[in-house]
Order: C-alpha cells, then sequence, then structure tokens
C-alpha cells in the first residue's frame, strides 16, 4: 500500500513539474515552412516565445548542459538565454544545405527546461537544384507571364481535421500559353488544380494550360495537419521563363473545435485574424 501511495504521488509530482515548466512558456507557433530554397543556401527561422509565469527564464548553454538541442548536425540553434517575466525570447533554428540531400527535409529543435521537454520545434523545406538554364531575349519575350491576385491566404480558423479550399485568379499576360510543370511542397497539406470558367456552360473546368491573354485561377485545397498556427508554401514551376518559379503561402489556425465557446474565451481576440 505504501509503494503505491509513494508511486501515486511521485507520478503526480512529475505532471505538476512538467505542467509548471510548460505553462511558462508562450510560443506564438511551432513550426515554419520556408518553401522552395536552392540547394547550398542557408534557411534560418526565428520562433518567438513569451515568460507567461511569474520566475525568470535561464536556459543553459554549456558543454555540458543545453536546453535547447537540434535533431542532428546540420541544424545549429541559438537562443535567448535569460527572460523575465512578461519579456519575450527567441529559439532560432539554421539549416544548411550546402553538401547535403535535395528533396523534403524536416529539422527539429528540442527546448527543455528543468529536466522537462517544453516544445519541439520544427522547420522544413524542400530544397532543389538551382536552374541554370539560360533563355536569349527572344525566348524571353515570346514567354508566358504569370501574374496572381495575390500570393497569400489566410483561412482563419479552422476546425482540426477540415479540409478548406480557396480560389486565386491567375492571368497570363505573355504570348505563350501559360502551364503549370511541377509543384513542391514540404508537406502533404496543399493540392491544387489550374481551372478555367467556360461561358458557354457556366462552369469551371480543370485545363492542363492559360493560352496567351487569358485568365483562370487556381483552386488551392488546404489539410492543415496540426493545432495550432499553421503555414505553408506552395512552390508552383511554370513555363515563364523570367519567372519559373511562384510561391502561394496559406495559413490556418486549427482548433480542436469550432463550435461555441464559453463567454470566457469568447473575450479573448484572436491575433491571427483571417479573410472574409
Amino acid at each position: 500500500m505504501l509503494k503505491k501511495t509513494l508511486l501515486i504521488a511521485g507520478t503526480a509530482l512529475f505532471f505538476s513539474l512538467t505542467s509548471f515548466a510548460q505553462s511558462q512558456f508562450e510560443f506564438i507557433e511551432d513550426k515554419h515552412d520556408f518553401g522552395t530554397i536552392i540547394e547550398g543556401a542557408d534557411a534560418y527561422w526565428e520562433f518567438k516565445f513569451k515568460n507567461i509565469g511569474k520566475d525568470t527564464i535561464r536556459l543553459k548553454d554549456t558543454p555540458e548542459e543545453k536546453d535547447v538541442r537540434a535533431s542532428c548536425g546540420c541544424t545549429t540553434p541559438t537562443w535567448t538565454k535569460v527572460v523575465a517575466p512578461g519579456e519575450t525570447g527567441i529559439v532560432g533554428a539554421k539549416y544548411g544545405s550546402a553538401g547535403r540531400p535535395t528533396g523534403i527535409i524536416s529539422k527539429n529543435v528540442t527546448v527543455t527546461y528543468q529536466g522537462t521537454t517544453v516544445k519541439v520545434l520544427t522547420i522544413y523545406m524542400v530544397v532543389v537544384k538551382a536552374d541554370t538554364t539560360k533563355y536569349t531575349e527572344a525566348q524571353l519575350k515570346i514567354s508566358s507571364k504569370i501574374s496572381l491576385e495575390k500570393n497569400s491566404y489566410n483561412f482563419g480558423k479552422v476546425e482540426k481535421g477540415q479540409k478548406v479550399m480557396t480560389k486565386i485568379v491567375v492571368k497570363n499576360s505573355g504570348k505563350d500559353s501559360l502551364s503549370i510543370l511541377s509543384s513542391q511542397v514540404a508537406c502533404s497539406c496543399i493540392s491544387f488544380k489550374l481551372m478555367m470558367d467556360n461561358k458557354k456552360t457556366k462552369t469551371a473546368a480543370e485545363v492542363k494550360s492559360i493560352p496567351a491573354g487569358k485568365s483562370g485561377f487556381i483552386e488551392l485545397v488546404f489539410t492543415p495537419n496540426a493545432e495550432g498556427l499553421n503555414t505553408n508554401i506552395i512552390t508552383l514551376s511554370t513555363n515563364d521563363k523570367t519567372k519559373p518559379s511562384t510561391p502561394i503561402t496559406l495559413t490556418a489556425l486549427v482548433v480542436t473545435s469550432l463550435k461555441e465557446e464559453s463567454p470566457v474565451k469568447k473575450d479573448k481576440v484572436d491575433p491571427f485574424g483571417g479573410n472574409k
């Protein structure tokens, strides 16, 4: 009976300490998508956090003890060592792609405090080889030319597991038909279709290209896969010789449920907003 009591007490203390350490940190986001980067480039991002506790946060950085560690030697973390109550600190993550594989890359940086894992931060990207193709002035003049209505869209609050869709108008102001040759995305959360309206049938249909001087739209389906702030980038590779890569950023604040919240929660302001 005594052993059982001690076990229960020890378990309760563990969760109490874990909750205490985690409750001091408030991260704005815990993942970042760089989209597409060229092989050889460095990718750097700063994750911001606020000390919402009553005690000063002191993150260790000695040869013996480090409270912030990367998942591999290719990623270098940096961080604010001392953060007073109410103040903001950062955890930086730098990935060096030189001499490393191309394709989808995902790396983690783990933040611990007082022996407890507080947050696992994730950076991801698609690393591609540089396009060294050279075009003549004549080829550039007769190329297609892509122009998007906008390069980003914020869905606002989205319920976990929900698929959301938006349409972005795309215009071809060039002299050749515009085609999307491929797409790169570091997650499996975005899909797209190139569409055009048919005035005769008054319906939209998927097309392979948009004729010169015409407009269509890109239909984007976003399925964010984690709670919290999700920001993901899809990069479209086209036959526009002046701008072969076009990134589009999609953002959503994923919550457990969109059902009516309590009055206390309703009073809180959503800092991320959304398009109306």
